[in-house]
């Protein structure tokens, strides 16, 4: 399988750049004191990232008086989380919402910002690490972005018998590619040297078995995706289909009534979240 997605990978055209900014960034969230001056120098060093933080910091929603003069001052103003969860939505972005995109691609990308966001609110409610579920919940579909782009008539065929038969889309992926869209994703992610967390829970995202030892944020990522489908990304009511993720609530501790309760903190996330990812 790995050499077949690694022949697959290395020849579609213009994949998406290695997120080199991201990972320095996700070994600083491992750090127990995390040295400020090092996450401005390193964002600092990019200036399309510079720009794109502080016209988010100084936007309407962050806007608190004075603008943001220069980077230093915005990652004291939003912090840490907030920085990170911006510089991740912008490579998210790039890498989804690529030229020429169709309206099934626009509608992943809002799909995928929707179980960052849950995917977050879980993590902090089990005590998994939020920049990993938030990372691995933006990326969770990259691999459907990858298929199209090498194959986009043949996707759209996917789409269409799963629809006509009634068939999971994975499944179908599976029997005309060789490989479903977790299985792609996570291996690019593997390629981008993004810890080995996230590309597990980005490649178990639809299944678990075989995530071990990151079995928890795959299950915190497969719920996040369960629950936004199942509230067709709304966060209210009670997410359809929480019955298939009885395993996955086991493995985290969560009850339905645990989901019910924390989707109110989703649905304020997911308005955050709209204000500083591009749409």
């Amino acid at each position: 399988m790995d050499d077949q997605l690694n022949a697959f990978l290395d020849h579609v055209e213009h994949l998406p750049p290695s997120p080199r900014l991201l990972v320095k960034l996700l070994e600083i969230f491992k750090q127990p004191d995390q040295d400020i001056d090092e996450i401005v120098k390193l964002i600092s060093h990019d200036p399309a990232f510079t720009v794109e933080v502080l016209k988010r910091c100084n936007s309407v929603f962050f806007g608190a008086g004075k603008p943001a003069e220069g980077m230093s001052e915005a990652v004291m103003r939003l912090g840490f989380q907030e920085i990170y969860k911006l510089i991740v939505a912008m490579f998210a972005a790039s890498a989804i919402l690529r030229p020429g995109h169709t309206a099934h691609v626009e509608m992943l990308w809002r799909h995928s910002v929707a179980v960052a966001v849950a995917a977050m609110v879980l993590a902090e409610a089990v005590g998994e690490s939020t920049p990993a579920a938030f990372t691995a919940g933006l990326l969770h579909e990259v691999g459907k972005v990858i298929m199209v782009s090498a194959d986009d008539a043949g996707y759209a065929q996917v789409l269409l018998n799963s629809a006509t038969f009634k068939r999971p889309v994975i499944v179908i992926e599976k029997e005309e590619f060789g490989f479903d869209h977790a299985e792609a994703g996570a291996c690019l992610l593997e390629r981008w040297n993004l810890p080995p967390n996230i590309a597990a829970a980005v490649g178990h995202h639809h299944h678990l078995d075989g995530a071990e030892p990151f079995e928890r944020l795959a299950a915190t990522v497969y719920l996040a995706n369960l629950i936004a489908h199942g509230t067709s990304e709304r966060f209210t009511g009670v997410p359809k289909g929480l019955e298939n993720a009885a395993g996955s609530m086991r493995l985290l501790g969560l009850t339905p009534e645990n989901i019910v309760d924390l989707l109110p903190a989703m649905l304020e996330g997911l308005q955050k979240a709209r204000a500083y990812t591009p749409s």
